[in-house]
């Protein structure tokens, strides 16, 4: 019988037992001397597998109450606000910026615009220097 119970042992451990030698199993050691360690976990599967047969339900408990409609309407109408604020300041900050390019356009037409006329003017650097009109006829009557 010890054999057996061996045999059987072993096998079980290695996992090759049928439901038949599994049965044969526990009788030989619910019969036999000794094994305590094994008569102790085969009980305490036998346990478990009780505890599982029986129905599993969860204590009674009241369902959490949700919030009320008029606060969830008030934060949807708060999300819609604050985003609507947002939105608003960023096509203020971009109209800034539009309305600085259009400024920098135009001072750039005005620089170009102011450099032409000056570079126009360089046929007066020649007279730069004559200070009055007396000059320019003083210097006409001594050649």
């Amino acid at each position: 019988m010890k054999e057996e119970l061996e045999i059987l042992l072993d096998k079980y451990w290695d996992g090759e037992t049928s439901l038949h030698e599994e049965k044969r199993l526990r009788l030989i050691l619910s019969q036999i001397e000794g094994y305590e360690s094994e008569k102790a976990f085969f009980l305490g599967i036998e346990e478990l597998s009780n505890l599982s047969e029986k129905p599993f339900s969860l204590p009674n408990q009241t369902p959490k109450s949700r919030l009320p409609i008029w606060m969830n309407i008030a934060a949807g109408l708060i999300i819609l606000f604050v985003s609507g604020i947002a939105i608003w300041q960023y096509q203020q900050k971009e109209a800034e910026k539009q309305a600085y390019l259009e400024v920098m356009q135009a001072f750039a037409l005005i620089n170009a615009q102011l450099e032409k006329g000056t570079s126009s003017m360089q046929v007066m650097e020649d007279f730069k220097h004559l200070n009055t009109p007396q000059e320019i006829f003083q210097s006409k009557e001594e050649k």
